[in-house]
């Protein structure tokens, strides 16, 4: 299986065309050890339903924390930010929401990601302790990863970032395509 939009699931999918317009932001401040970590509190966010034309919309959810420094450059939040930098993680976490895979069955079921970046990508999530690495003493050995609680709590804004995808992408895209002309 490939990448492609029609099979890759709710995070690949190609944005429908929407009736009206929305813009919204959402500020996160404070502490990375507090805050809306679980699925659940970003699959909220997701499942709320378009507003029409006449309706108001949904105020962004407004998260405050305790202080974090003086500089808008100390915010924790520029961690999440750092994971989704890396084009290839979110992809790997979704990959992983349904169990261990192989790293062979992983980048078949990716599609287009060499074998040394897949390699790369999942010690570095590793070490930020996103995946679990298993060994099994067989010949030839066998190795499998497995989201850690971390990495399934992931899962929520990845599923936010799709479905505002869903939602926004095609304006995005014209827009790029304009850009371009």
């Amino acid at each position: 299986m490939t990448a492609s939009p029609a099979n890759a699931g709710p995070m690949f999918r190609t944005p429908q065309p929407e009736a009206a317009a929305q813009t919204s932001s959402t500020r996160f401040r404070g502490s990375s050890t507090q805050g809306p970590a679980s699925a659940a509190a970003y699959e909220s966010v997701a499942s709320v339903p378009a507003p029409n034309a006449a309706q108001e919309l949904p105020k962004p959810i407004q998260v405050d924390y305790p202080p974090y420094g003086d500089y808008e450059s100390d915010c924790p939040a520029r961690m999440g930010v750092d994971l989704f930098g890396n084009s290839w993680l979110p992809v790997i976490v979704y990959m992983l929401r349904d169990g261990p895979m192989r790293p062979g069955e992983l980048r078949t079921a990716i599609g287009g990601i060499s074998q040394k970046m897949l390699t790369q990508t999942l010690r570095r999530m590793e070490q930020l302790t996103l995946v679990e690495r298993r060994r099994y003493a067989e010949a030839p050995p066998r190795v499998e990863y497995e989201l850690t609680v971390a990495g399934r709590d992931l899962l929520g804004p990845i599923y936010a970032l799709g479905a505002w995808v869903d939602k926004h992408g095609r304006a995005v895209n014209a827009a790029l395509a304009e850009e371009e002309d």
